[in-house]
Parts: structure tokens; C-alpha cells; sequence
């Protein structure tokens, strides 16, 4: 027996043959509603198949000169009003894919996109609060040791998330024990003594991860205090960082290796007294544990600056995974 095609069977097929190839963009920010200029508009791609042309509308208005790399991850200059923001790609088949979003945008502020990490209050009398770090522009990367492959800095993500972004950090080894890390500065001042680190987390797969860190730091002059916790998943403990004496200090605050899909949160609170640095509590999922540990700094170049800092830690495998943090927010007062 034979099969025949009819002229519509045979356009339904091979429009689904091209559908399975061209598949989707989703713009990942800004969300829907009212956003301030520059307008960052971030796009992931899920084709597999190579990207020749990426282009991003405002309205009908083409932005020039942008190049063909995924993510989308640009900064835009848009005037006050209502407005479309449109990202199309074009595969190596030919096909065009295409999504769009309208937005609402408030008068434009002359604060350029690299010093977007403005606190949300900056009186004496409450906390400086950095929320959603993960997104911030800014970021950089360290090989903290061995020779590991390290995104350049967190890529915008839907999902996972809690609250719709999320930023993805991927960790690479080229051997046993590779770690990366990621600083960002926030900012700089001359007072500010008490500090709060609190984040959520999710490893893409867990039992390859050694281990994960967070960090705050402090410039005093030219005084250096480091605030870093290190969750160490053959350990099953916290480990503080002992600056002056540089080695790991253990606690006895469980951290077991997660399951996957779940998300940790992880809150550290520190303050600067009598010329060290230390680490007061620490809430891990919800319970609250003392650490009541303190370190002396160590002498750097004079600054006043503060920031923080995410690594991933690559163990005796070396295999790659990936790390998200969402909601990451730091406080200092």
C-alpha cells in the first residue's frame, strides 16, 4: 500500500518540519508595565541552530549596530511615553523568530546603566538596601583557582526564578577543585558598620558542586574587612573566612548538599567592632543559627568601598554545572 499526500497534508508537515527548527525568543526583561531609561532589554533564544542577524525595535524604530550574540543583554535609550520593544533573530535556515512587549516609560534620569546599583534609601537613619544584585551591571570574574571556564558575569534568566529573573553563573572546570568567582562593587562610604548579605540559590545539579560562597566586604582606610561564607558540601558545615589568618574557619551550622530543583536561602549578618571583622548570625532555610566569630582585617590600598561576591566551587570530578541567585540583596547601615 502506498501513501499519498494531498497538497494540505503536505504543507501541514513541512510546517511543522520548519516549526521544529525555528523555536522561540522570550524577553526576559524589562517586565511588562512602567521601567525607566535606559531600558535594558535582556532575550534569551532556544534554538540550538547558529544566529545570523539579532535585531531590537523600539516601535518600528531599528537599534543599530548590535551584534549577533545570545543572550540579548543591552541598555536603550527611550523616550517618556508608551512604547513596543520588539526582538527578532534570524536561524541559519532563514527563519525569523519575533517577540515583543509594551512598555511605559517614566522620564528619563541621567544615571547611566553601569551605576544602575543605586540604593533604595540612602538616610543615616535606615539601611542603604541593594536589591536584586544578581541583575545589576557590574559584575566581573576571578578564576579563584585552578584554570575553570567562568561565565563573564550572571546572564538574565525567567527560569528558574522566584520572582521572574534570576541570574545565571556557570562553572566549567579543567580539573579537579576549579573555582570562579564574582565580585561587584556597590559602592563607597565612610561609616557604614553593620551589614546584612541575604540571597536565594539553585544548583542546576547539585552533586557535582563542591561547594558555593557568598560574600561582603568593607574598606576602612586601609583596613580590609572580609565577610565570606562558604556552605562546603563534604564538610556538611559553614565555614567562615578568617582575612588576616587566611584559612576557612568551620562552624558547627549544617549545610547539606541540596536536592535538585530546590532553592536555598542563605541571610549572614555581620558588623565591623573593635577592629575586626564579625560574623554574628546566620539563617539558613528559615533557622537562625549564632556564629559569634571575629577576625582581624588585612592591609589594602585606601578606600572606602563596599561590595559583594557569589563563587562556585568545581569538585574532585570537574564537572561543569550551573548556579542561580535571585533576590539577592544586601543591606548596610
Amino acid at each position: 500500500m502506498s501513501l499519498k499526500f494531498t497538497r494540505p497534508t503536505l504543507f501541514v508537515s513541512l510546517f511543522l518540519a520548519a516549526a521544529a527548527f525555528a523555536q522561540q525568543i522570550n524577553m526576559v526583561l524589562p517586565s511588562s508595565g512602567r521601567v525607566t531609561s535606559p531600558v535594558r532589554v535582556v532575550a534569551d533564544l532556544s534554538s540550538t541552530l547558529p544566529i545570523h542577524a539579532i535585531s531590537v525595535f523600539v516601535d518600528r524604530n531599528e537599534v543599530k549596530h548590535l551584534q549577533a550574540v545570545t543572550p540579548v543583554d543591552v541598555y536603550l535609550p527611550v523616550a517618556e511615553g508608551s512604547h513596543v520593544l520588539t526582538v527578532t533573530a534570524v536561524q541559519a535556515n532563514g527563519i525569523q523568530l519575533s517577540t515583543s512587549r509594551a512598555i511605559e516609560v517614566a522620564a528619563p534620569t541621567n544615571q547611566r546603566a553601569m551605576n544602575l546599583a543605586i540604593p533604595s534609601s540612602t538616610t543615616s537613619s535606615s539601611p542603604l538596601t541593594y536589591s536584586n544584585i544578581e541583575q545589576m551591571p557590574g559584575w566581573y570574574t576571578y578564576p579563584d583557582q585552578g584554570n575553570p571556564v567562568c561565565s563573564s558575569k550572571p546572564a538574565i534568566k525567567s527560569s528558574p526564578s522566584l520572582d521572574g529573573t534570576s541570574g545565571q553563573f556557570y562553572l566549567g572546570p579543567r580539573g579537579q577543585y576549579n573555582n570562579c568567582l564574582w565580585p561587584i562593587l556597590l559602592g563607597s562610604s565612610s561609616t557604614l558598620t553593620h551589614f546584612q548579605l541575604d540571597t536565594h540559590y539553585q544548583l542546576s545539579n547539585p552533586s557535582v558542586a563542591q561547594g558555593i560562597e557568598f560574600s561582603s566586604n568593607k574598606h576602612i582606610g586601609t583596613q580590609w574587612y572580609k565577610f565570606s561564607v562558604q556552605c562546603s558540601y563534604n564538610k556538611g558545615v559553614f565555614s567562615v573566612w578568617n582575612t588576616a589568618g587566611a584559612t576557612w574557619s568551620p562552624t558547627g551550622i549544617p549545610c547539606r548538599r541540596p536536592a535538585a530543583g530546590t532553592w536555598d536561602h542563605l541571610t549572614v549578618n555581620t558588623e565591623i567592632s573593635g577592629g575586626k571583622a564579625v560574623f554574628l548570625s546566620l539563617t539558613f532555610n528559615g533557622t537562625t543559627y549564632p556564629i559569634n566569630k571575629s577576625f582581624y582585617p588585612t592591609s589594602k590600598p585606601n578606600s572606602e568601598s563596599f561590595g559583594v561576591h557569589f563563587q562556585m566551587d568545581g569538585d574532585q570530578s570537574g564537572k561543569a554545572y550551573y548556579a542561580y541567585v535571585d533576590e539577592f540583596t544586601f543591606k548596610a547601615w
